[in-house]
């Protein structure tokens, strides 16, 4: 003879599920939740779209050596070497503050040539490059978002091979592999610090 199996009703005439049910519809929601925790954890770590530009990296010789200059002999060089550009000349101009990176130049603004600086903080990368990273921008008396003048800064036909400009990350970076040698030696930076007026560099030939 089958055994009755016993079930039990609510009050609202629907049947109640078993306990190995329960337990296991509890189980299931706490999988769910782990794995949700999961892959929330994961898309928190994710790295964002773009990464900085490290530029190339340089395999100068044994014979190398260091330099160290102050900001004055700094911006003297910048200015022989790199704003002297022929592909940079009356586009943008380098020059290195108290405290950051300067890039002064003119955009086209509502059909008029209109001043601009952007205030940028310098990184030595892994490679010996410098990163600029776009802290504040003035543009005539407007302080407009930085990431209008840095699309414009991208867009702008015919830069330097050795200036990048990434628009999404507002970064500006001199790709020290790509400058110009100073009297056929390559040099790479080692460390920046406007408020301290240092700015060591390592040289050789390549």
């Amino acid at each position: 003879m089958a055994t009755k199996v016993m079930q039990n009703y609510n009050k609202l005439g629907f049947l109640r599920p078993s306990r190995d049910r329960v337990q296991g519809m509890i189980a299931g929601i706490g999988g769910t939740l782990v794995v949700l925790v999961v892959l929330a954890t994961t898309l928190l770590f994710l790295p964002t779209n773009g990464q900085i530009n490290e530029g190339t990296k340089q395999n100068i010789g044994k014979a190398a050596f260091v330099v160290s200059v102050n900001r004055t002999q700094l911006n003297a060089l910048v200015d022989q070497y790199l704003n002297s550009d022929p592909k940079l000349k009356d586009k943008l101009r380098l020059e290195m503050g108290k405290h950051d990176m300067m890039v002064y130049g003119t955009q086209k603004l509502l059909g008029q040539s209109v001043d601009f600086g952007i205030r940028m903080k310098p990184e030595v990368t892994k490679h010996g490059s410098i990163t600029l990273h776009a802290e504040s921008i003035a543009v005539g008396q407007l302080p407009l978002p930085v990431t209008f003048i840095m699309r414009a800064l991208k867009n702008m036909a015919n830069l330097p091979v050795w200036m990048q400009v990434d628009a999404q990350q507002k970064t500006i970076t001199i790709d020290m592999g790509k400058t110009p040698k100073m009297q056929g030696v390559q040099f790479k930076a080692v460390k920046i610090n406007p408020e301290k007026n240092q700015f060591v560099f390592k040289g050789g030939f390549e």
